[in-house]
């Protein structure tokens, strides 16, 4: 739910109006989404709210960053949230779970691993996006992630991938493609740009002197 949580959150706190595609997109990738997932085994109510809960937070605190980051430095806002984050659950971590095991050496370059590239690389990529993307456009992405752990069960654990999963892998992957930007915009964009900064004849001039104009401003 994360996409649609962040696209009415944005709407409010950064003006950014859903558009159809990224709705669409939501839609249809919740839609395989749950066609990966639901395979009738039982679930938690309470891991249900607790992850509902950790996708509304993660989702405001999002939209926020886009809003207030402004013109601060991408890794140092990143550095920091992921520092305060990690001081606010070390209290918590401590008291439920006491003191941490004795760690294996490779228990330890897993714990780097998602230190590094997991954590500290995936998010400044994930930020970076929410500075110069729409929060719709960057929402979607989320629903990879299923896709991810569908697909390293298949690779490393293996676990069978049915046909309801491909169907669901499948729908994922158009929900993520129907928000990305497109060129056709960008270009359109440019265009309605250019038109805005030509001049139109004057009363005296026709079209083609204007175009003659045109031309010799290029050069120059």
């Amino acid at each position: 739910m994360s996409p649609l949580t962040m696209m009415f959150i944005a709407w409010p706190l950064v003006s950014e109006r859903p558009r159809t595609a990224h709705l669409s997109g939501a839609v249809i990738g919740l839609a395989g989404v749950c066609l990966m997932l639901l395979m009738g085994a039982g679930a938690s109510v309470r891991g249900i709210l607790a992850s509902g809960t950790a996708v509304l937070v993660s989702s405001f605190g999002h939209v926020l960053t886009k809003r207030w980051s402004g013109d601060a430095d991408l890794l140092a806002s990143t550095a920091w949230q992921l520092t305060a984050g990690g001081l606010f659950l070390l209290p918590v971590a401590a008291a439920v779970e006491g003191a941490p095991p004795a760690l294996s050496p490779s228990v330890c370059a897993a714990f780097c691993y998602v230190a590094l590239v997991a954590t500290a690389l995936a998010f400044t990529a994930w930020f970076t996006g929410l500075r110069h993307l729409p929060a719709g456009t960057v929402g979607l992405i989320g629903l990879l992630n299923p896709v991810t752990g569908v697909l390293l069960g298949t690779a490393l654990a293996g676990e069978a991938l049915t046909l309801q999963q491909i169907c669901g892998l499948a729908m994922v992957l158009a929900g993520v493609a129907l928000g990305r930007p497109t060129r056709v915009r960008r270009r359109a964009g440019g265009r309605a740009a250019d038109d805005g900064n030509v001049s139109s004849p004057g009363p005296n001039q026709t079209p083609a002197d204007a175009r003659r104009a045109r031309l010799g401003g290029a050069r120059m």
